[in-house]
């Protein structure tokens, strides 16, 4: 297996985006809740209107339906983007949004009380930012709110009248489980307790009143499948059923059911094609249709219609691509 570097300084862009990007040997677990032989759900997967700009290390919230993706890079290094864009899942239409205060890419996105919060990331240096920004639909402008406690670049979701950003990169590369809670009301961010397991470019979704936090990269940047759930009410941690394709920075979702789609990640035997979906009430992962190409995307579920945006394909490659399916 490669071995992928993700040490702390102005080039572990470069790391980073290997381990996003680069292939390695994909890992396979067998668990009492490994994936179903067949798929239990077949997909079909449509192309939709594609992105303005294509972008990797991108980030994408829901609001009211509609979809929005911030930030991201064309090339690597030195080409991080402020841009953002909006689709209207009604219309299948994408309109070009002011941009960010703050060029960045690796970023967090997560959508509370009408706004857009961007949240984290990377500059062109490759240096971790604490800055978040939030865009409001209704004004057409940002605005700067409270900094991340720490410059950890996490992952993040919105829950609960708050939003939850977990997991990273310290200053010196390391990867962490520290979680971070936001109140809007108050613009402050606070520590809730770590994850049991450290893990950077995790995905994240919310069910149940619960976060989850699914797969990532460890501190050698090999792909992770476990699976922990957070309970903002108890400020505890449990271990879930592990997803059977370990990743990280899948496109991860959740539909108006309560179940989360993930769809492709890396690192894996080149990006991944696989399609899992979890099911919270019963602990269970099960396969879907896999997607048309392999990506490393941001996604996106709107009631029962998931969508995969953008994203690595072929190694450094970008695309403007953009599939979705209804999940039945």
């Amino acid at each position: 297996m490669m071995q992928l570097i993700a040490s702390k300084n102005h080039g572990r862009r470069s790391a980073q985006v290997s381990a996003l990007a680069l292939v390695v040997a994909a890992l396979a677990i067998s668990t009492p809740n490994a994936v179903a032989a067949t798929p239990v759900r077949a997909l079909t997967w449509t192309a939709q209107p594609p992105i303005h700009i294509a972008r990797g290390c991108l980030a994408s919230a829901v609001l009211n339906g509609n979809i929005y993706v911030v930030g991201g890079f064309t090339r690597g290094e030195g080409s991080t983007l402020n841009t953002a864009e909006a689709y209207k899942t009604k219309t299948k239409h994408w309109s070009t949004l002011a941009p960010m205060p703050t060029s960045r890419s690796c970023l967090a996105a997560a959508s509370l009380d009408g706004r857009i919060y961007a949240i984290g990331g990377e500059d062109d240096a490759g240096d971790n930012l604490a800055t978040v920004e939030s865009y409001s639909p209704a004004s057409g402008s940002w605005k700067t709110d409270a900094p991340l406690r720490a410059v950890t670049e996490p992952a993040a979701v919105a829950g609960a009248d708050h939003i939850y950003a977990v997991g990273g990169w310290d200053g010196a590369g390391n990867v962490v489980g520290s979680l971070e809670i936001y109140d809007p009301r108050t613009n402050r961010w606070k520590w809730g307790r770590s994850m049991p397991t450290a893990r950077g470019l995790p995905g994240v979704a919310w069910s149940g009143n619960r976060l989850y936090a699914i797969g990532g990269l460890d501190s050698n940047s090999e792909p992770l499948g476990n699976v922990e759930a957070y309970d903002p009410k108890t400020n505890t941690w449990q271990k879930r059923a592990p997803v059977p394709t370990p990743r990280s920075h899948p496109a991860v979702g959740t539909l108006d059911d309560g179940q989360i789609i993930v769809a492709g990640g890396g690192p894996g035997s080149s990006e991944t094609t696989i399609v899992e979906l979890y099911t919270p009430a019963s602990n269970t992962w099960h396969k879907l249709t896999a997607l048309p190409v392999a990506t490393i995307p941001t996604g996106a579920a709107v009631g029962r219609m998931f969508y995969v945006i953008s994203g690595f394909v072929g190694g450094k490659n970008v695309t403007r691509s953009v599939w979705a399916a209804v999940v039945q």
